[in-house]
This record gives structure tokens, sequence and C-alpha cells, in this order.
């Protein structure tokens, strides 16, 4: 099943609710009050390649102003407002978001959002599922994608939000890829020719990642192996993911995230074990590439979670910090 968690401002007391709202949200952004009063309720979940938030919220204020380009965050969202409205300013590049419309965030810019009694869908995307919708992401920020155009994408998020709890982790791959085919439907047609290239390179890394996704757990795992077992050669490998780090920076990521997600959904397998079933040489390499990737080590990060009660915001905020950095 997809990872999830909530937060519900009318569960705790009216002095904590917003602290503890922008606790949730310190990482990614400063919060404040807006005007009138404050009530948030906000549902999330992990899907592969994006990340969904269904929330309703009023009373409060989210800006990315000196964030913006220095804490490594560098994906899009698309936010489509069900009812209430949005509104934005000069940072954020549009006026006024109203129900129906689908507003578009770049992370790497300064933004600005104040929410009035605000209905809001946001998708958090990977940079390169956006280019391989449409090419490019430039001149999204700020960008209003408007009915008739956006209805198959207003659809297809809310379909992702009513169906969320129930979403395998299998039919996850999936989505991303509808994801692309819907969201290039959105764009001019002049621009669609645009983006074949940028297509085609995202199917060949999924397919990659997927294959390291696969078998995770053999230490052997390899530019070598994945050029047999891709037919890519090693040179076109190395080209398709300099920009990530190369391959085996990607093969170690990828081992570390799931060893990250095992330990935040409360995983009670040991660490040697853990270690082995995610093809780390022993615990104390784990321990080592974990402490240099999270800067604390695998057990006192396990300590923190056992520490903290499911779906607080103290639980959901290092979830959530997590998430952020596979779709960044």
């Amino acid at each position: 099943m997809s990872e999830r968690f909530s937060f519900n401002s009318q569960t705790l007391p009216e002095e904590d609710a917003f602290a503890a709202y922008a606790l949730l949200y310190d990482n990614g952004s400063d919060v404040t009050r807006g005007a009138g009063a404050f009530w948030a309720e906000v549902r999330a979940w992990r899907l592969e390649g994006l990340l969904l938030f269904e929330r309703r919220l009023s009373g409060v204020v989210h800006s990315r102003g000196a964030r913006a380009g220095t804490d490594g965050f560098d994906h899009l969202v698309l936010s489509l407002v069900l009812s209430g409205q949005v509104a934005g300013g000069p940072e954020s590049g549009f006026d006024v978001a109203v129900a129906g419309d689908i507003y578009v965030t770049d992370t790497t810019r300064p933004s600005r959002t104040e929410f009035v009694s605000a209905h809001v869908l946001t998708a958090s995307v990977s940079r390169e599922i956006i280019e391989a919708a449409r090419g490019t992401t430039a001149g999204l920020h700020g960008r209003i994608l408007t009915a008739p155009r956006n209805l198959m994408l207003a659809d297809f998020l809310q379909s992702l939000a009513r169906n969320g709890d129930a979403i395998e982790t299998e039919a996850q791959p999936g989505l991303s890829r509808a994801f692309i085919h819907i969201l290039a439907s959105v764009e001019d047609k002049g621009l669609r020719a645009s983006h074949e290239a940028r297509r085609r390179e995202y199917l060949r890394r999924d397919a990659v990642e997927r294959m390291i996704d696969e078998n995770l757990s053999d230490t052997a795992l390899s530019v070598a192996t994945l050029s047999r077992g891709t037919g890519m050669s090693r040179s076109a490998l190395y080209r398709l993911f300099e920009d990530q780090g190369g391959v085996a920076r990607l093969i170690q990521r990828r081992r570390l995230d799931g060893v990250r997600r095992g330990l935040d959904n409360r995983e009670e397998t040991g660490l040697s074990d853990m270690a082995r079933a995610f093809g780390f040489a022993d615990e104390y390499q784990l321990g080592r590439l974990f402490r240099e990737a999270y800067e604390v080590s695998p057990q006192a990060y396990r300590d923190r979670v056992a520490a903290s009660r499911r779906d607080d915001p103290i639980d959901s905020r290092r979830r959530w910090a997590g998430w952020m950095g596979e779709v960044s």
C-alpha cells in the first residue's frame, strides 16, 4: 500500500494547533498566520515519482523566499483548487487561483500563497517527470492551467486522492507514466514534439531504476549487471544518470531510501538483516553510509521514530522530509 500520513488541527488544543502545523511544514516552507481563523486538515500519500496532498485550510500563508534555490528542493508543485481561493502575488507569478484552476510552483523560485477557506489537491512532482511531459520546465512557475484543457489532469488528481489509501505499491510506476501522458495533453500542440526525446529518456531511466529496485538485495548489482539486464551500453548508462552522480551513486541512494522507509514504517527487522536485504556488505557499511546521507545513525533514527507517535507532527515531518528528498 502507499505510504501516508495525516494532520488535523481540530484534534489539537487551539493554542497548539498552528504551531504544530508550522512544524509539519518547516522542512520546505515558512508558515505564518493569514487573515481570519486558522484551521487545517492534511492527508498525504507517497506515490512513486510524485507526492500527493489533500489540504483543507484557511487563515495561513506559505512562503518560500530565501529558501528557494538554497535548500535543495528542485521539484515542481501542481495545485488543483477544488473550492475557496488561493491568493498569490509577484513571487508566485499569479494573483488568485479559484475553484477549477491548477496553479504551478517551481520550488527553485520564491513563492508566497495565502489560503482562504481552500480545499486543494497538491502534487509534488520530480522535474524529470515534468520534462518528460513537456520537454522543459521553463515558463511554468506561476502558470495557471484552466478548464477545459486541464480537466483530464484535474480528474486524475481527484481519482488519486479518492483511492490513495488503496493504491498497491506494484501499481505506482504506472501512475507516474500516466501522469506524464495526461500532463502532456494540457500543452499546446507546438510544444508536444519537443518532449518526445525527454519522454524516451525518462522511460529508459525508469526501466533501469525498476531493475535496480527489483535487485537491491544483490550485493553484486553494478553498472555491468544493469548493462546486461537492460541491453544498454555502460557509456549510455553513465550518460543517462550523469546528472544524478552516476549509476553507483543511484544504487546507493535507492538502498538508503529503502532502509529509511523501513525505519519510518517501524519495521522491526534487525539492522544487520536490513543491511543484507538492501544489498549492503554488512551493518557497519549501512551505518557509515546512512550517517553520511542523513547525519544520524540508523539506530538513532529508529529510536527517534519509536519515540514519536504515529502521525503526530514530528513523525509526519520526518517522513515528509524523506519523501521530498526522493522527488527533488
